[in-house]
């Protein structure tokens, strides 16, 4: 087997057992980077000198001291990196070194991992992307706007990548590459150091190609201790519960009308897979609330970019349509508006989590069908911003083929702070082998 086959966790165990060291991971990752990336264009920045740099550091660790000991990781271009341009896709920030790093990647290099480079996003992680294509079929998008992210871990180029979530941006790229994306619950990963695109919905996230390197990350990235209540309370006092029963609700979206009917075929299929003296399942319909999400997810998001991006606006040559009409919708959405769509968020996401209470995990599609032919295509609504609107951790699971046999995902949903209870989870679906951990994709011309 290549290291650029090998999960992050698989990396570790021969790393502990001196079957290869970090040099050797970082230069098949450099090899696969040559090889690959012309085709699928994921990569940004991509430094070899500031790589052996961080080996050099990297070589004076004790492994057991670090547990993303010569770990590669594929940095989303919106995480301040001390040592890497951070470009948040737009030419207007063209070759900006912002001179620190984010939080969440100081937490990652004290883990010991090694930052490899900046992976492609979208402009200002928000929809427009031409260049990223999706690997198991190179005419189709690769969802935005972790796209560099997602392909980068999907073709085996790295084992692990960061992402960000403000609609649908890990578990839609997730979903078209047939890879693993994790979204935990909003804040239990430090933004600070990070592009901020809208105040209550911007969270962070990662890709990976199994479910162990999945709580792997999430250990490494997340905030710990009491000066964060919630987390304290639910995630570092969080006991795992030995043959628990989990009760999942099956649920049919607000968007649901408008998924193909072969990815809904599908889904039953493989919700019929879930057939486990641990599980109890029926089917559930969210509350009546969730049918207006959409629209006030909608009003937040336009007026805060309009906000936060006037500067940029005001250059508008070096912006694309795309983003220069969302800027013009906030524009006209009212202050008086905007604090209303906040409070119903507020309100929503309290009245979700006493209704979730009778749940451990919700099970629905990730996206509406397989990747859309064109790079810069529209996608078909799906549920996503729900869950990412009510501040939701969620699964993408690499489980279903469309029509064409491309990749569709599984999202799966647990209530707020209940991360550690939804990568039980997928840790025992994985045992169950319902699960699977996947296999690189090399692209073809």
């Amino acid at each position: 087997m290549r290291l650029t086959d090998c999960t992050a966790t698989e990396l570790l165990e021969q790393l502990k057992s001196n079957a290869v060291t970090p040099e050797e991971i970082a230069k098949a990752c450099i090899q696969r980077i040559r090889e690959i990336d012309p085709l699928v264009n994921a990569w940004e920045y991509f430094d070899e000198e500031a790589i052996e740099a961080q080996l050099t550091k990297i070589a004076t660790y004790k492994q057991e001291d670090y547990p993303l000991f010569g770990i590669p990781i594929g940095v989303k271009d919106i995480y301040n990196t001390f040592d890497m341009p951070t470009q948040m896709g737009s030419p207007l920030w063209s070759d900006f070194t912002p001179g620190n790093d984010a939080r969440l990647i100081h937490y990652l290099r004290r883990s010991g991992a090694l930052m490899l480079g900046k992976t492609v996003t979208a402009e200002f992680a928000v929809h427009y992307q031409d260049k990223t294509r999706n690997p198991h079929d190179l005419s189709r998008s690769p969802g935005t706007s972790s796209s560099g992210s997602a392909v980068a871990v999907a073709t085996g180029m790295v084992p692990l990548a960061l992402g960000s979530q403000t609609a649908g941006s890990i578990s839609r790229p997730a979903s078209y590459c047939g890879i693993y994306g994790f979204k935990p619950t909003f804040g239990v990963l430090p933004r600070i150091g990070v592009l901020k695109t809208t105040d209550s919905l911007d969270t962070l996230g990662f890709f990976s190609r199994s479910v162990a390197d999945l709580d792997l990350m999430f250990e490494a990235s997340r905030v710990h201790g009491e000066n964060y209540e919630f987390v304290h309370r639910y995630i570092d006092n969080y006991v795992s519960v030995p043959d628990k029963v989990y009760r999942i609700g099956i649920v049919k979206h607000p968007r649901w009308d408008e998924a193909s009917p072969y990815a809904k075929e599908q889904f039953t299929q493989w919700c019929n897979r879930l057939q486990d003296p641990r599980f109890v399942i029926e089917e559930v319909t969210l509350p009546r609330f969730c049918d207006t999400i959409h629209a006030t997810h909608q009003c937040i998001y336009d007026k805060s970019l309009a906000y936060y991006f006037k500067e940029e606006y005001a250059k508008h040559e070096l912006m694309s349509p795309i983003f220069y009409d969302i800027i013009q919708e906030g524009l006209h959405i009212s202050k008086e508006e905007y604090q209303e769509a906040l409070e119903k968020q507020s309100r929503e996401t309290r009245e979700f989590d006493t209704w979730m209470d009778s749940y451990d995990i919700l099970i629905t599609l990730a996206t509406a069908d397989e990747a859309p032919i064109g790079l810069t295509t529209p996608d078909i609504p799906d549920a996503n911003l729900i869950w990412t609107y009510l501040g939701l951790p969620i699964a993408t699971l690499p489980v279903l083929k469309g029509a064409h046999g491309l990749p569709i995902g599984v999202s799966a949903v647990a209530g707020k702070y209940q991360d550690k209870l939804l990568l039980d989870f997928l840790t025992y679906l994985a045992s169950c082998e319902i699960l699977p951990t996947v296999a690189p994709k090399t692209p073809k011309h």
